[in-house]
């Protein structure tokens, strides 16, 4: 590929998939620094991210057949992984590690959880045939309620509270491709190692016999392994078992958008 093909390709991609995916993170970060309830708009598309995931889906696609159609031909299918592709994944985490095992200090007793499953997005480009780098963000949001003991004059009794818990996530990864390793027709098996920077806030901390807004932040190793599995060229599905101190595994959708074709 020459400089001006891939300047080219570059544009492409920024203008066909960049305005999907930046206006995401922008939103889940200043999420997590303020209440959601007065954020009507952020609070409805978390509570409807079951049909915001399609549309954004069909967003790739358009983009997608964008690039399709540039060609004037039909092309049989690449190789799982190619060199200088770019691939979108969005994708929903489950078995959530901060839900399930939150903990409370004496003089308190935990009640139910709600919210919506962690979200996940990524944006891989491949360096070459076998090793993609991925920017990679995630957000998590959900309440937990808990009861807090009292002594009263009349004895004890209890105050129901609700902490939520919000939480967005960024990094890189690199990933490595075993496509010359696993002969899967279709198939698309990785690895990938990075870390990933957590910001954290709480609403309703626990804290002695009180409770208090808290914000926290660390950093943590991202080791995953998955696949894709391509229903079309562009199209495929997408799931990865690991850590990332997020979700134990999450599943989704990919597009991958080709390089430009070189011409005779």
């Amino acid at each position: 590929m020459s400089i001006p093909q891939l300047i080219a390709w570059g544009m492409f991609v920024f203008r066909k998939v960049m305005p999907v995916l930046a206006v995401i993170p922008s939103l889940l970060h200043y999420a997590v620094y303020n209440n959601l309830n007065s954020l009507p708009l952020v609070s409805y598309i978390i509570q409807n991210m079951k049909t915001y995931l399609p549309l954004l889906l069909m967003l790739c696609a358009v983009a997608a057949h964008g690039q399709d159609t540039t060609t004037h031909k039909k092309q049989a299918m690449h190789n799982s992984y190619v060199r200088h592709s770019v691939i979108p994944s969005v994708s929903l985490g489950f078995v959530d590690e901060y839900r399930n095992n939150y903990s409370l200090p004496s003089g308190f007793s935990k009640g139910n959880t709600s919210g919506f499953v962690p979200v996940y997005v990524k944006l891989e480009y491949g360096l070459s045939n076998h090793v993609g780098l991925a920017a990679t963000v995630a957000y998590d949001a959900f309440n937990y309620n808990f009861r807090q003991q009292f002594e009263g004059n009349n004895g004890t009794f209890n105050r129901n509270k609700t902490n939520a818990f919000r939480m967005f996530s960024s990094g890189l990864t690199a990933f490595y491709h075993l496509g010359d390793v696993i002969h899967v027709k279709r198939l698309d098996p990785f690895v990938g190692l990075g870390f990933t920077i957590n910001n954290i806030r709480y609403s309703a901390y626990p804290q002695g016999d009180s409770t208090m807004v808290r914000t926290d932040h660390n950093a943590a190793i991202y080791l995953k392994a998955g696949t894709r599995y391509y229903i079309s060229d562009k199209f495929s599905l997408y799931g990865d078992l690991g850590y990332d101190k997020h979700t134990i595994f999450s599943l989704g959708f990919s597009c991958r958008f080709l390089p430009a074709k070189k011409k005779d």
